[in-house]
């Protein structure tokens, strides 16, 4: 049991560690960061209390499984990006390339389609849904880069197949950015 007790905080310096080498992080992978380490602490904290109740019985080869993440602790986060990854042998946490082609083509159109409605108001509160929109959309883009590198670091996805769907993904960012710019265009807003 104490060998247990002892792996974890093992488990949490690691990837603490391998987090801060990461070299210059934003303020959203210092926050998922903040978020991956409290939730490690929790699950220390709980297999603490488990084990000081005598209900725990893991052994110690189950640990890295549970700082990997499942359904019944906190979600696996990629190291380099710190970022939510499916576990190994689970299916995907993001959308598909598909779904975010049709997500990009979908607010491509609707940024189009926006017109000013008069008020200065009323446009920059359209121009505001819009714009929120967008960042969604290029949140999910994000995800879906980080997991396909996180898939290429575990070998589950060839160089191949990584280079060419980083490249559609660089070309769904490149449409994004051109709506959004479009989008500037008709309210006037320099964003």
């Amino acid at each position: 049991m104490k060998q247990n007790i002892l792996l974890i905080p093992a488990v949490v310096a690691a990837l603490s560690v391998t987090g801060c080498q990461s070299g210059s992080n934003t303020d959203a992978e210092n926050e998922a960061l903040r978020r991956q380490i409290s939730q490690l602490e929790q699950q220390v904290n709980d297999l603490k209390q488990q084990v000081s109740s005598g209900e725990a019985q893991t052994a110690p080869e189950d640990l890295p499984a549970a700082a990997e993440g499942s359904k019944e602790t906190a979600p696996a986060v990629n190291p380099e990006t710190q970022t939510e990854v499916p576990a190994a042998g689970s299916t995907s946490t993001t959308n598909t390339l598909e779904e975010l082609t049709d997500m990009v083509t979908a607010y491509e159109e609707k940024a189009s389609a926006a017109a000013p409605a008069g008020s200065a108001e009323k446009d920059m509160e359209q121009f505001l849904t819009l714009k929120q929109e967008e960042k969604k959309i290029d949140d999910e883009l994000d995800r879906h880069e980080d997991e396909l590198e996180f898939l290429y670091r575990n070998g589950s996805l060839s160089r191949d197949d990584y280079k060419a769907q980083e490249r559609e993904l660089e070309r769904l960012e490149d449409r994004l950015d051109a709506a959004e710019d479009t989008l500037e265009y008709i309210f006037g807003i320099d964003d």
